[in-house]
């Protein structure tokens, strides 16, 4: 008599990171597009939305203040024509109570170097130290060199000092902060 493999149940899967909304800070999330729920955002009490998806209107949800950053994540596209303006409709709404999220296509590198950004004007903080906080609240944040090297830029406009450095020698330049990655990480 044939007796059928027995499968293994299933266990259910815990949302990936990738399709999480992260919290950096009580009045700041980042996520990357697939995370965008109405449900979601009025989970998490989003009242304010900074999308850099290039996609125009592509979730609007009634009752939530949008700002819009229409750039490709190329190391061409042009974020630093948003730093200040995206901070200061950050700082709005956290000044009115509310909360911000602020996604991209994965919520890797033009969300990401968006917060980083923010926090280095609201916190007055490194761009070193605006990395490990980001990085710690979503670990796979990794901005293009392109927007790396605006926000090298802007901190040394704003500060006369730069934290981070791209580093040569290898295949394309690396960041000076993901070498403390691991322990960025593991230090959470």
């Amino acid at each position: 008599m044939f007796v059928p493999p027995k499968v293994p149940e299933e266990k259910p899967q815990k949302p990936t990171i990738l399709f999480s909304i992260c919290e950096i800070r009580p009045h700041l999330f980042i996520a990357g597009y697939g995370a965008i729920t109405e449900k979601k955002l009025k989970d998490h009490g989003i009242t304010h939305v900074v999308d850099c998806t290039n996609i125009p209107k592509s979730k609007c949800y009634e009752g939530i203040e949008y700002f819009d950053v229409p750039v490709d994540d190329s190391e061409m596209g042009r974020l630093n024509k948003y730093f200040e303006s995206s901070a200061e409709f950050i700082e709005q709404a956290k000044s009115k109570g509310g909360k911000t999220i602020v996604y991209c296509a994965a919520g890797v590198s033009r969300s990401a170097a968006l917060c980083m950004v923010y926090l280095m004007i609201s916190e007055k903080i490194t761009l070193e130290e605006s990395y490990i906080v980001v990085c710690r609240a979503r670990p796979l944040i990794a901005p293009n060199n392109g927007f790396w090297r605006q926000m090298i830029d802007f901190e040394k406009e704003k500060t006369g000092q730069n934290t981070v450095q791209l580093l040569k020698g290898m295949n394309r330049p690396v960041p000076s902060v993901y070498l403390n990655k691991s322990k960025i990480i593991g230090s959470t």
